[in-house]
């Protein structure tokens, strides 16, 4: 899947650079978001949460879909997690429904150890860090990110903006940029229309 994404990046990431100016923090959402490829749809694996109960990627029709592909010691990760957690509490602040920031840890994989036992190795991340405005939950299996990496692995974290029509129309290595801005903000309420 990614190869119809790595295809068009260059061109994509140039275009957006030389149009879009960088912000105080970093670039912005427009000049890193790799597009112009097919819109396709995501992955359907198991996704479990904290509470025991399991989605998939395609289960949030009429939502742009934030998923967040990371896991607790990816020194990348570190940066971007709490920007995310940020983000969701501005948006759950404007009153915005529509948009869902899932991070989907890969830590079972990673570490090679049981779902359950990866979902506290989360938790206890989450603690640490104060991620309060963050669902805890797994990649089980390690199923979507295998799908969404293969054949072009990509590096963590990675965010797959899966649009409300259910396809993934945008790909982001998101610690480059800075998720609670304004100008990042006014982006994502733009995809969704609010």
């Amino acid at each position: 899947m990614l190869k119809h994404m790595i295809a068009g990046a260059a061109l994509a990431l140039s275009t957006f650079a030389l149009s879009m100016p960088a912000q105080a923090q970093g670039e912005t959402i427009e000049s890193e978001i790799i597009t112009g490829f097919e819109p396709f749809p995501p992955p359907d694996g198991e996704i479990r949460f904290e509470d025991g109960t399991t989605a998939t990627l395609r289960d949030y029709p009429g939502e742009l879909v934030l998923a967040t592909v990371w896991f607790t010691t990816c020194p990348n990760c570190q940066v971007e997690m709490p920007d995310l957690s940020e983000l969701s509490r501005i948006l759950d602040e404007q009153g915005i429904d529509n948009i869902r920031v899932l991070p989907i840890s890969i830590d079972e994989f990673v570490f090679r150890e049981s779902p359950d036992d990866a979902m506290k190795r989360v938790r206890k991340y989450y603690d640490r860090k104060n991620l309060d405005h963050l669902p805890v939950a797994v990649d089980v299996g390690a199923y979507n990110a295998g799908l969404f990496f293969n054949p072009d692995p990509v590096g963590t974290p990675t965010t797959f903006f899966i649009a409300p029509t259910g396809n993934v129309i945008g790909v982001l290595q998101g610690w480059k940029i800075d998720w609670t801005s304004e100008a990042s903000v006014a982006y994502l309420r733009a995809l969704v229309g609010a």
